[in-house]
């Protein structure tokens, strides 16, 4: 009996493994096998219905209506418009709000669409494909749709046609084109061409053992889980870029000359939303790199490396950017970029303007020194001040002869530009800026000081720990410590970073003294402006922060705007 039982037991787990190995296609699958490969653009929204129901159980969903912001947006008069002139239109169709979110788009939405072809404007194609989880839910919405239009004239005639002995609906009016559409094993097919509705037909009757081509294309791009996909194919606008380019001045063709090689390396492309604890929205991009350009293409492909100057950054910062490159290498790159027209090229104008302030001979020593760490942040005021303290630091190689003679010209040639600053003010000034020095360890700090100043600017610069500093307190450059460069490639690199709860904070404290400043700099209405700074800052109230990343490998890039909310919008 035991071995009877172990017999069974074996056969039925032999049985499951293949079962168990095959793929389940998705909601969004089903969708996808019948949309058109060859559009443009590719819309798909999936799994709505359990974001919906993910974000209604959320901690922010339970926060927002009793936040100031929330309370405001829920009570105006343009949402009470909306709720109010939405509800009898789905009654109308027999639905509730519930119904249209669980039961018909719910699970994937799919809108593919390809622009008219030169010369034939009436060649525009678009066909809209929904696999909702109730068919006969979104049966019976059509035919009172149908209903309600026969009965206002809106539509003239529902006939029934065949396609390849499958069934499909010509939606006649009484002026304009005909739409036509079908169901598809559980897929509900719409457009206003009858020839799309015939290709789904045949799509439907093709292989349906293997993955989708679109559904490849977004695993490729790595964002076939997101809740919503823009979807572009790159090929298909290669005809729109050629003529682009074509009729271009000259002052446009050169960089659309530029574009148009990386485009053409494109393989994919892709703008997403993301919904999980906190909200994403990216470009996703993937590329043949071998048929990318060659000074480009360290730019475009491969894992990046984050700033070593983010540990710089204080964790109040209202903003921050940063980024790692060398200067002469970003010059190389918007030399390639620049429209060949005989004008003066990138270098060129460089050695024009900088040469003179820095000393032709010693320009490319300098430029040469500059990068690659560099970052720029605004923190807030000191005690007393109003205006938000600015730094700006770039790593400058100061080692050896050649790091020393650099070091000294960039110095000399900023020390030049206060100079210049100064008198210039002063000229037409009656309270005057002086230029004071000050140490700092090995360090000198050089500022600009005046009584006319708001509380709290002293514009400063000095080169300290191997990086030249500038910023509008000597305070910051004081408080500056050099990071350890232990920065790892890899992963998301942030390049941007925006503190809501900081940004709001200062608002709330600043603004009416931040409003009198852009008042007297004749940037509007002191009311107003202080106004505008409190509405601002309760817009902010459901934000934490904000960041921009990136991440690359060697076949794609990513660039990615992640939004953490004030509560998160899931459990």
């Amino acid at each position: 009996m035991l071995v009877r039982a172990a017999l069974v037991l074996t056969l039925l787990l032999g049985l499951s493994v293949p079962v168990l190995a095959a793929p389940v296609p998705t909601a969004r699958d089903e969708a996808l096998r019948l949309a058109p490969t060859d559009c443009a653009i590719v819309l798909v929204v999936q799994n709505l219905r359990d974001h919906m129901t993910a974000l209604s159980e959320s901690p922010f969903a339970a926060w927002f209506p009793t936040s100031a912001h929330g309370k405001h947006l829920l009570n105006s008069d343009d949402f009470k418009k909306f709720t109010d002139g939405a509800t009898p239109v789905l009654g109308a169709l027999g639905l509730t709000p519930t119904d249209l979110f669980h039961d018909i788009i719910g699970d994937a939405v799919v809108f593919a669409y390809a622009p008219a072809p030169a010369g034939n404007p009436k060649g525009e194609r678009s066909v809209i494909l929904i696999r909702p989880r109730k068919p006969d839910a979104l049966a019976k919405v059509l035919d009172a749709l149908n209903d309600i239009q026969m009965k206002s004239k809106e539509l003239k005639s529902l006939i029934e046609r065949k396609s390849s002995g499958e069934v499909y609906f010509e939606r006649q009016k009484p002026d304009g084109p005909s739409d036509f559409y079908c169901f598809r094993d559980g897929v509900f097919a719409f457009s206003q061409s009858e020839p799309d509705i015939k290709a789904v037909i045949e799509r439907d009757r093709g292989a349906k053992d293997k993955p989708p081509v679109l559904v490849e294309r977004l695993t490729k791009l790595g964002v076939a889980d997101a809740a919503a996909v823009v979807l572009v194919n790159p090929r298909a606008l290669d005809l729109e870029l050629t003529a682009k380019i074509k009729n271009a001045n000259p002052d446009e063709k050169g960089f659309l000359t530029k574009f148009a090689e990386v485009w053409t390396a494109t393989d994919a492309a892709a703008l997403y939303l993301s919904v999980e604890k906190d909200v994403e929205l990216g470009v996703s991009l993937h590329f043949t790199p071998e048929k990318l350009p060659v000074g480009l293409k360290p730019w475009i492909v491969g894992e990046r490396t984050p700033s070593a100057l983010w540990s710089s950054v204080p964790d109040n910062a209202l903003l921050a950017l940063a980024g790692r490159a060398k200067v002469n290498d970003i010059i190389d790159v918007l030399a390639a970029l620049a429209p060949m027209n005989g004008k003066p090229g990138v270098r060129e104008t460089l050695e024009q303007t900088l040469g003179p302030v820095v000393g032709k001979d010693k320009l490319s020593l300098v430029l040469e020194a500059l990068g690659p760490d560099a970052v720029v942040w605004a923190a807030p005021p000191a005690k007393g001040a109003t205006v938000p303290v600015v730094v700006a630091a770039l790593k400058v190689q100061t080692d050896g002869p050649k790091g020393a003679e650099a070091s000294k010209a960039l110095v000399q040639a900023l020390e030049y530009g206060f100079q210049v600053v100064r008198i210039a003010y002063n000229a037409s000034h009656k309270d005057q800026i002086e230029l004071k020095e000050e140490k700092d360890g090995d360090a000198v700090i050089k500022s600009l000081a005046s009584d006319g100043f708001p509380a709290g600017v002293r514009p400063c610069f000095a080169l300290k720990s191997g990086y030249l500093l500038v910023s509008s307190s000597p305070d910051a450059i004081k408080s500056f410590r050099a990071p350890a460069n232990d920065a790892k490639s890899g992963g998301d690199v942030p390049l941007a970073r925006f503190n809501a709860v900081s940004a709001r904070d200062y608002l709330t404290a600043h603004a009416p003294q931040l409003a009198k400043l852009l008042a007297e700099a004749g940037a509007g209405d002191e009311m107003a402006l202080t106004a505008q700074l409190g509405v601002l800052a309760a817009v902010l109230e459901p934000i934490d922060k904000v960041e921009l990343l990136t991440r690359g490998d060697a076949n794609g890039l990513k660039v990615m705007l992640r939004v953490k909310t004030a509560k998160p919008l899931k459990k």
